[in-house]
């Protein structure tokens, strides 16, 4: 991938094919930056993310069996660097092993923060990225796409698996209050809604260029003679202007396809991950949302990327990992060794498959800046709802990967926060904060909804320099 890539990427200059996007980097001096979201449904246990080190810091004697142990977290933050990360339950896919190197100094482990805003419950919904009740407010890859967005044809990319059957849901982002942000739940949709203009030739881009031609001037005779009340007038010109904008963009991606068409996965009908009959195998749907998600961050589609495994409609089935048991079930029978040993299974695929992303990304070289695409992307992954089914949403354990270019101190650390209700606690709007800061907001400070339960604004200078 190093090579193809810079390869790939030197001709597109050449051609003029990545013009506007060189002329951003190379002229202006802009640092590259994206923010990856993924996200597991319906709860991430402290057990999960808890490395060997940090056991013996906290009290392995206290710990002991317990899957949540907020009762041992200091009365002040402690920071263990240097730490062996691989060595906790469901992070060994960061270790090296064979050609994948190691992850462990790119990574950071986040305990003790709270989000009791969000709900918890069985999902918080939009509540876990907007760090407010659900559906009140915009979640953080919507807010922060605008920023990250430059010349990338799609400000965002949202991908996901659920148990419903729908292709689309509407669970877990949200452009703003009561506007949510539709999550592609299936993956031969999301390959042909982003990589249609790609594939389908030129005579297939023309022929959805033109659809949009169609609309665009169906829209603008209607204005020409519209006499109805200025509201409704204002609803045909935003219209307008969404279709001239599916318009540019489906343009952008023509010039872009000889580049990003190496770059892409199997197609739906070929990919091994998506064959069979019956239900579908939601660990099997995820992995290959990741490799979409792949070769849209690799082919500059998008800097700002959203995997929400099963935030919607939470009772999925991994057959691939334990047939036959849905995700709920597992979590009703936490007690019983096997769900429990089924449970960090189905977490450990999740750091795997997001480890094999960051990998992926390391190996590419960043274009117009130094070091690698993983240096300038931030990756984080987060439950949905909390710390456990049923969370109280007290706890939310999080592991992040990469941004070290952005200032990110993802060098091999945990960090654990006092407990939810301690003087010192933080929360989950501050990972936020300091994101914002990562990606050049210097007054991005108080995002999220808390009110008067809002501890302490602004970034964590334990994550960020």
């Amino acid at each position: 991938m190093r090579l193809s890539r810079r390869t790939l990427l030197r001709s597109a200059a050449a051609t003029g094919l990545l013009a506007p996007f060189m002329r951003e980097v190379l002229a202006q001096g802009t640092t590259p930056a994206r923010l990856v979201i993924v996200m597991e449904c319906n709860g991430i246990y402290p057990e999960a993310f808890l490395s060997m080190g940090a056991r013996t810091s906290l009290g392995a004697a206290a710990i002991g069996t317990r899957h949540n142990f907020p009762q041992v977290y200091p009365s002040t933050v402690r920071t263990l660097t240097g730490d062996a990360l691989s060595t906790a339950l469901c992070l060994n896919p960061l270790a090296a092993a064979g050609a994948n190197i190691s992850l462990v100094n790119r990574a950071a482990v986040v305990l003790g923060l709270s989000g009791t805003i969000a709900g918890g419950g069985h999902s918080s919904g939009t509540g876990a990225l907007s760090c407010a009740v659900h559906g009140a407010a915009a979640t953080i890859d919507a807010v922060l796409a605008p920023k990250l967005k430059r010349t990338a044809p799609f400000d965002a990319i949202r991908l996901g698996t659920s148990s419903s059957l729908t292709p689309i849901v509407y669970e877990s982002c949200a452009y703003g209050p009561k506007k949510p942000a539709g999550v592609l739940v299936n993956p031969t949709l999301a390959y042909n809604t982003i990589f249609g203009s790609l594939t389908g030739g030129a005579g297939a881009g023309q022929e959805r260029s033109m659809l949009f031609d169609f609309a665009r001037d169906d829209v603008q005779a209607a204005l020409a003679t519209f006499r109805g009340n200025s509201n409704e007038r204002v609803k045909l010109e935003r219209y307008l202007t969404s279709l001239e904008g599916l318009r540019s963009r489906e343009t952008q991606l023509r010039s872009m396809a000889n580049t990003v068409r190496p770059l892409l996965p199997p197609a739906p009908g070929t990919n091994p991950l998506l064959s069979g009959t019956g239900a579908p195998d939601s660990m099997k749907w995820l992995e290959a949302q990741f490799q979409i998600a792949t070769a849209s961050l690799l082919g500059g589609l998008t800097n700002v990327v959203v995997l929400a495994s099963a935030s919607s409609g939470f009772d999925v089935r991994y057959d691939s990992i334990i047939p036959g048991v849905g995700r709920h079930d597992l979590q009703h029978g936490i007690g019983n060794a096997a769900n429990w040993t089924a449970i960090a299974a189905v977490t450990r695929k999740h750091v795997e498959l997001t480890a094999a992303l960051a990998r992926t990304l390391a190996a590419t070289p960043e274009v117009g800046a130094s070091g690698s695409m993983l240096d300038h992307t931030v990756i984080l992954y987060l439950s949905d709802n909390g710390e456990q089914h049923h969370a109280t949403a007290t706890e939310w354990p999080m592991l992040l990967l990469g941004g070290n270019a952005l200032g990110m101190k993802t060098d091999g650390r945990t960090v654990v926060f006092p407990a939810d209700g301690a003087a010192n606690n933080r929360q989950v709007s501050n990972v936020f904060n300091t994101l914002g800061h990562a990606f050049g907001d210097g007054s991005f400070d108080t995002f999220g909804l808390e009110g008067t339960s809002r501890i302490a604004p602004g970034p964590l200078s334990e994550l960020r320099t």
